[in-house]
């Protein structure tokens, strides 16, 4: 799917830009994405924006409706 865009670094400057509005923001995120999870563990002067994936987290994302 969409395999045009692969390799461009777009997935890269899209979660780098988000984790940016994320920080200007005040705000914290709880990467439950592989590829987030994967990125911040890549750019540690991203940690302090990251809270851990809780089992009280992933039972909430679980129980959503699909």
């Amino acid at each position: 799917m969409f395999e045009e865009f692969s390799g461009r670094g777009l997935a890269s400057r899209l979660v780098r830009e988000a984790l940016g509005d994320v920080r200007e923001t005040g705000r914290q995120v709880v990467p439950v994405c592989p590829y987030v999870k994967a990125f911040l563990e890549r750019h540690e002067e991203l940690a302090d924006i990251a809270d851990p994936v809780t089992p009280d987290v992933t039972r909430w994302i679980e129980a959503r409706p699909r």
